[in-house]
């Protein structure tokens, strides 16, 4: 085993790992000399979140990732408000159908009006003041049980 190295791109932010005889750099890579146990603290860092970096003084360094911004939060709540919204369009559909057939349906005309206030409530979410700082709303919670 050769001379450990971490990679680092323009921002400093330590991108790859290399080994001088098992992993070479390939020509033109910014990179440093790094000990084996920097090495591991530096892996274990980025496991537990951490940003690999190189510091002013061209030393690698474990920094905490910069906090999400509001735009980074938003794509996030949208996520999962998409993702509820999916967790239920099967219910929406299934009651529909029965509905369609004629022959009853699973969900009460109660149930199904509280599913359809629970979505209205989803999609409206974005509007709130708090938006997106804030917690979707709870689904009913007979939704848990059909699922």
């Amino acid at each position: 085993m050769g001379q450990k190295q971490a990679a680092y791109d323009q921002h400093g932010t330590i991108v790859a790992f290399y080994d001088t005889v098992d992993s070479p750099t390939p020509p033109g890579v910014s990179t440093i000399d790094i000990s084996d146990d920097q090495w591991h603290v530096l892996i274990d860092g980025q496991s537990r979140g951490k940003r690999a970096v190189v510091d002013g003084n061209m030393r690698a360094a474990l920094i905490d990732p910069p906090a999400p911004t509001r735009d980074d939060a938003a794509a996030s709540m949208r996520s999962q408000r998409d993702s509820a919204m999916r967790a239920t369009d099967w219910l929406v559909s299934r009651h529909q159908d029965e509905k369609l057939i004629g022959n009853g349906a699973t969900l009460t005309a109660a149930q199904f009006a509280m599913l359809i206030k629970y979505r209205q409530a989803l999609r409206e979410i974005s509007d709130a003041d708090s938006w997106p700082y804030i917690a979707l709303p709870p689904a009913p919670d007979f939704v848990s049980g059909i699922a």
